[in-house]
């Protein structure tokens, strides 16, 4: 029988060291909020204390707002109070506008790849929560068995197994594809170049939530087109009346979004509101480029459906990768495009780069196929999902009492709005100079918008450096 923690000779009162047991467990996040705790008589029987004594220590971190009691259920942790929800609502742009200069933003992302920094600032899951070991055994094992084939280019289109297994997990996001639909790319990014260049042309105006992945700016800026940045909402999403005022205002060319959990503001279209923006769309003839990379870290009780999964006239392009999932170094992602325009994205393809690694993408189609990805994915949203918790009572505790931040539902960024006056650019300088990356909010917009937010990344390993660096971060905000 393992030792009780409890200590009998102590000057601290047994109750006391109770109510402390359990204060850790749901600071350090073993006991996440909503979860129920242990009955009185489970943890009297656990610690080799009397009822009496827990009884009185669970009194206590009632009175104190730690758990509450619910008749007939027992006791539960308390649920954070929700500040300011829903946390934030943008503006949109009054016209397109070519985007300039989006260069501006590199240092601030290179920053995010500086592995001596506080990883706060990219949208990078931490290593220690990838399956590494298990895909290097994928790895070693297709370089062992079939070495002619891994050390060749990958066909055009890709490694026709990876393409079945992606194929495969279509269905749960809602729609079913052909496997020779696929086509594998060097990360998602490759995926949505490749998407835009194929439906549109220099010039052509592309419709974006705003605030968006600062990637996305940079693609749009480099293919010349234009951007049409639109209002969004942390709970819903794409504003729909002022996309379809905009589409009857405006020739929109393509629409470019992240219905699952938009970086960075990590929100979630409904399902019927995922529908009327297809509809939209079809009746604007507007083709719609879905950035899915989010879809499979979800907290739901469901993976989110795509707007793929609504276009029954098979107009739009999904794209995504596994670089939030299983390695942001393996760059192995896919798009999925209309029918009728998969030979002009293939194409593309062969003059962008011509194959994606051949080895890496055998490496996943084994992994897929042989380990257990589901159960990796439930752990790692669980992990994420805790860090949610704990992220979100560290800023609630040290951060300026007048931010809104938000409470997304999956993937693992978190956005904080500050008071206007709040700079988050001097924000992010002084934080590097304490080795702390984070993302100042001008990052995400193309005329610098967002100055007084921040993204943060929850998608880390949770430890004392990371607490710290948060509260390092509160502090200097009510500098900025």
């Amino acid at each position: 029988m393992a030792r009780s923690p409890i200590l009998r000779r102590s000057d601290v009162s047994l109750y006391n060291q109770v109510e402390g047991l359990i204060k850790n467990w749901i600071t350090d996040g073993t006991l996440l909020a909503g979860s129920r705790i242990p009955s009185v008589r489970a943890m009297s029987k656990k610690l080799s204390v009397s009822i009496s004594t827990v009884n009185q220590a669970y009194a206590l971190l009632e009175a104190q707002g730690h758990i509450e009691a619910k008749p007939q259920s027992g006791y539960f942790v308390k649920r954070l109070t929700m500040v300011n929800t829903p946390a934030f609502k943008s503006k949109a742009m009054p016209t397109p506008r070519f985007v300039k200069d989006s260069s501006r933003n590199l240092d601030i992302v290179h920053s995010c790849s500086n592995e001596k920094l506080v990883p706060l600032g990219g949208a990078v899951i931490h290593t220690s929560l990838l399956p590494t070991m298990s895909l290097q055994k994928s790895l070693l094992k297709v370089m062992r068995q079939e070495p002619v084939k891994a050390m060749r280019y990958a066909p055009l289109g890709g490694i026709y197994e990876l393409r079945k297994e992606i194929s495969k997990r279509t269905f749960d996001a809602g729609y079913v594809v052909d496997p020779e639909q696929v086509i594998i790319t060097n990360g998602c990014t490759e995926a949505l170049n490749l998407a835009l260049k194929s439906c549109t042309s220099p010039g052509d105006i592309v419709a974006v939530e705003s605030p968006t992945f600062h990637g996305i700016l940079r693609l749009i800026e480099d293919q010349g087109l234009k951007l049409l940045e639109l209002p969004a909402t942390s709970d819903k999403g794409i504003d729909l009346e002022a996309f379809a005022e905009k589409a009857s205002k405006f020739k929109i060319k393509a629409a470019l979004v992240t219905p699952n959990f938009l970086n960075p503001i990590g929100s979630l279209m409904s399902d019927e509101n995922k529908e009327k923006f297809v509809q939209l769309c079809y009746k604007h003839n507007i083709t719609i480029v879905e950035d899915d990379i989010y879809g499979e870290l979800y907290f739901t009780p469901t993976r989110p459906l795509t707007l793929k999964s609504f276009d029954k006239q098979d107009k739009n392009y999904l794209c995504s990768s596994f670089s939030k999932t299983l390695s942001a170094g393996y760059r192995i992602g896919w798009v999925i495009p209309p029918e009728s325009e998969k030979e002009k994205v293939l194409l593309f393809k062969s003059t962008n780069t011509s194959s994606t690694n051949a080895a890496l993408q055998m490496a996943i189609a084994d992994h897929l196929a042989n380990h257990s990805y589901e159960r990796h994915l439930r752990k790692l949203r669980q992990t994420i999902e805790k860090n949610f918790t704990l992220i979100t009572a560290t800023i609630q505790k040290h951060f300026p009492e007048d931010i809104k931040i938000t409470h997304p539902r999956g993937g693992c960024l978190i956005w904080i709005e500050f008071a206007p006056s709040t700079n988050t650019l001097d924000l992010f300088e002084k934080a590097l100079k304490k080795n702390i990356s984070v993302v100042p909010g001008c990052a995400f917009s193309s005329t610098g918008k967002y100055m007084n937010c921040l993204r943060i990344n929850a998608g880390v390993a949770w430890s004392s450096e990371i607490e710290k660096a948060l509260i390092e971060i509160g502090n200097l905000a009510k500098t900025c």
